[in-house]
């Protein structure tokens, strides 16, 4: 039951964000290049016939008991698992990548001076951090802990398909589902360039952090923010956010969509600590960005929970909200979470 509140919480998110994004793309220089509709159709096109074989071959070995039978049948979950994510995630990676770039693109001042304002009331010194990180054995191990998140994404959506846990799966699109539009809404407000872009060290300063550390999204956010017409196109894009911190707010969110499995549970959160670190050096984050992705992760899980919880409420429960045992039916082979 939680599995349906959840995909449910993701599509009325991604609803939602489409209809901020027609407003404000309506009113903006972005253009939503036609280029897209290329791509979009051909996702949807593959999301739609893997759903498809998945049920005409779970009917058809409908009953089947033979070991064979139950190898196809748990390929044929998996592939239904699998589509079920996409449905799930691809609107809300379209219209959270269009809100991105809608919101960058305003002639509202940015933020640095005051974000570092707080950063020093904090007694954080940004460019005494970059010093001291900048040595050739620490700043190699935090780059590759920073750059090592993006895999961990794709790595969550396929355990828990292979796993068979589409109530977990689903709950981790809702994760990102609240945390992108509560990040989405807070850049909206909070526009920054970034603490390189903002201090402007020496490349001496930043000799062991890779080449374009913290200044990847520069170069698109000068150009949106320009007033020109900019042609959004979706497999060209970057990540934008810089307050709050997103890499912050999805390193926690992933090691808590892991708490069922012990050993990477612990193993994701000592790295993820460290990928921490690492976005005020590598990523080029102020520390009060860090700290509110740490908050914007937090509030996730929260309402995520609550999402999830809904239902047993509803049904009467409230003694066993999130353990009685969930199944979602793909064809005619059901797929059990707990």
């Amino acid at each position: 039951m939680r599995t349906r509140n959840y995909l449910c919480a993701t599509l009325c998110t991604s609803a939602l964000l489409g209809l901020i994004d027609l407003i404000w793309l309506s009113r903006s220089q972005v253009r939503f290049s036609p280029t897209n509709w290329r791509d979009i159709v051909g996702v949807g096109l593959c999301i739609c016939i893997a759903g498809l074989i998945s049920w005409l071959v779970s009917w058809r070995v409908r009953g089947d008991q033979s070991q064979m039978g139950l190898v196809v049948r748990k390929a044929s979950d998996s592939l239904g698992s699998l589509a079920l994510a996409g449905a799930a995630f691809v609107p809300l990676l379209i219209g959270s990548t269009i809100l991105m770039h809608v919101a960058s693109a305003t002639a509202r001042p940015l933020e640095d001076a005051e974000l570092a304002y707080i950063d020093s009331r904090l007694g954080f010194d940004w460019l005494w951090f970059l010093a001291v990180t900048n040595h050739k054995l620490i700043a190699p191990a935090l780059s590759i802990a920073y750059h090592f998140l993006g895999p961990q994404v794709p790595f969550v959506f396929l355990l828990n398909i292979v796993k068979s846990r589409n109530d977990r799966l689903l709950e981790f699109i809702t994760l990102l589902a609240m945390s992108s539009i509560l990040a989405g809404g807070i850049m909206a407000f909070v526009p920054a360039e970034g603490a390189y872009a903002y201090f402007k060290p020496s490349a001496d300063q930043f000799s062991h952090f890779t080449g374009h550390a913290g200044m990847w999204h520069y170069k698109t956010l000068m150009a949106l923010r320009s007033g020109e017409p900019f042609d959004l196109i979706m497999t060209n894009s970057s990540g934008l956010v810089t307050f709050p911190s997103y890499h912050t707010a999805l390193g926690i969110i992933i090691v808590y969509a892991l708490r069922d499995y012990r050993r990477l549970f612990w193993s994701l959160a000592c790295l993820n600590g460290v990928m921490i670190i690492a976005t005020l050096p590598e990523g080029g984050h102020h520390l009060i960005d860090v700290l509110a992705g740490s908050m914007v992760g937090l509030v996730s899980i929260v309402a995520t929970r609550i999402i999830g919880a809904y239902e047993g409420r509803q049904a009467g429960n409230p003694d066993n909200i999130g353990n009685r045992p969930i199944t979602l039916h793909c064809g005619a082979s059901p797929i059990k979470g707990q």
